[in-house]
């Protein structure tokens, strides 16, 4: 089928309605023309030959029930008389059929085999149509001559009108360029509804057009019939989806390539450290401890290989298809508390006091997950805090959520590694991260549980020194449960 546009269509049915619609009602009305025609034209008829019964019922037919010559020739004189003025033509038959008296015509030819005329000599009215040769309809009124109760004869009424056909012929010029003009007409105004009505829809498949060739700013104009308007709404929502959907695209492909570009620049560093002492302690030679030194630096870059491993798998199951959360009730404090005693050894060691302070309503997550979160921040803090310094872990509450902050004594944050503080590999002090075999990861994963939980993160430095990282979680509303 061969492919045409909306306006076409539309110019079509518009042109073809019209025009059928034109045909159709001519038709109808000229129908009715016709036949208001023939019956105001029977009245008259009718009107004329029940007269003419009843003038020669009392005059010529007064003492007979038969016409004779002299009142034939008498009738037939009035006729001729009326004939110039008469818009019908009359005639009078006897009981046979017989003219006897004609308008416009000889006596004697007999209409006994007519219908019409049978109906009268029955003693009925009688009417009928024909086309003459000419094309005319021509109506035909009989109606009975009564002398007394006999039937005498019957009073004879013609005349034509106009058909329908033989109107078209008379007229056909005037008719074909009424036609002309009607369809010049009908086809301007098609072409200007279908452009007006097509409109809205060639403006949205413009636009449909610009957002596939790569434009996905192009939004419609909603414009036109309620139609119209709704599917120039429903492909804006569907074009902010997809524009959506391809900077989300994007983004990702964005982090996959730097994920796979920060992999491989964490994995160069112990793999080649690796290989070094390999290849050193294969080539013989090496002082007892110095393959001591280089077999500890093996052992020490396979568990930072380990480590890294371990944190990936850990954001994967965190931010991929299995990072679902079992989700329970949790006192954030005693998940504080647990965190720091886990850490005791290590914060010890490290000359670091740990402090727990506060307390706040009951939160919706994974116990041990929410622990790694305090655990992580907690080992960050305690890392960077001088010996002899306090880490306090501040847990409060607030109309909307509850909020758990570490707070440190070190050195605080570079301004421009702020916005980049939870990133994958991101480190503010690449030297010192890398000499303690950090991959970056800890803060990333930070962030992933915390928003697995619905909640926020954030880092900032202290007025007085040091950093606060303060994370946002809602919180459950147990008077609303117990109601």
């Amino acid at each position: 089928m061969p492919k045409t546009s909306i306006r076409t269509r539309l110019l079509v049915a518009l042109l073809a309605t019209a025009l059928v619609s034109a045909v159709g009602l001519s038709a109808y009305f000229l129908h009715e023309l016709e036949s208001f025609a023939l019956r105001k034209l029977e009245e008259r008829l009718h009107t004329q030959a029940r007269l003419t019964a009843a003038l020669v019922a009392e005059t010529a037919l007064a003492d007979s029930s038969r016409f004779d010559t002299s009142d034939a020739a008498a009738i037939q004189r009035a006729f001729e008389q009326a004939a110039p003025y008469a818009a019908s033509r009359m005639r009078v038959l006897d009981a046979d059929g017989v003219v006897v008296a004609d308008s416009g015509g000889k006596p004697g030819v007999s209409y006994a085999s007519r219908p019409e005329v049978k109906q009268a000599l029955s003693g009925e009215y009688g009417a009928t149509t024909r086309i003459t040769e000419t094309g005319r309809v021509a109506l035909y009124v009989a109606v009975p001559i009564m002398a007394g109760d006999e039937i005498a004869g019957v009073s004879y009424a013609s005349s034509t009108t106009f058909s329908i056909m033989s109107l078209l012929s008379d007229y056909r010029m005037r008719l074909a360029l009424v036609i002309a003009a009607f369809a010049a007409l009908t086809f301007l105004l098609a072409e200007v509804l279908s452009r007006w009505l097509s409109r809205p829809l060639t403006e949205l498949a413009a636009v449909a057009s610009r957002f596939a060739g790569g434009d996905h700013s192009a939004r419609a104009v909603p414009a036109g019939s309620v139609e119209t308007r709704a599917l120039g709404q429903a492909f804006n929502a569907m074009a902010d989806e997809v524009e959506r959907a391809i900077v989300e695209l994007k983004e990702e492909e964005r982090r996959k390539s730097r994920f796979v570009s920060d992999v491989s620049h964490e994995l160069r560093t112990p793999l080649t450290a690796i290989r070094g002492a390999a290849e050193t302690l294969l080539d013989g030679d090496v002082p007892e401890d110095d393959q001591r030194q280089f077999l500890a630096s093996i052992v020490r870059e396979a568990e930072r290989l380990t480590r890294l491993a371990n944190d990936l798998l850990t954001l994967q199951r965190i931010e991929g298809a299995t990072g679902e959360l079992p989700l329970g009730r949790v006192m954030l404090k005693e998940v504080a508390e647990r965190a720091a005693e886990a850490l005791q050894p290590l914060t010890e060691s490290r000359g670091v006091r740990v402090t727990v302070t506060g307390d706040a309503p009951v939160v919706l997550g994974d116990a041990d997950r929410l622990q790694q979160v305090v655990a992580n921040l907690l080992d960050n803090a305690t890392r960077v805090t001088p010996a002899g310094g306090t880490v306090e872990v501040r847990i409060s509450a607030s109309p909307n959520d509850v909020a758990l902050e570490v707070l440190d004594e070190g050195p605080g944050i570079p301004p421009e590694a702020l916005p980049h503080i939870f990133e994958r590999f991101y480190r503010a002090q690449i030297s010192r991260d890398r000499s303690t075999g950090g991959a970056g990861l800890g803060l990333a994963i930070v962030a992933a549980i915390v928003r697995a939980h619905a909640g926020t993160i954030e880092a900032a430095n202290r007025p007085e020194g040091g950093s606060v990282f303060t994370v946002r979680l809602p919180a459950i509303d147990l008077d609303r449960q117990k109601r």
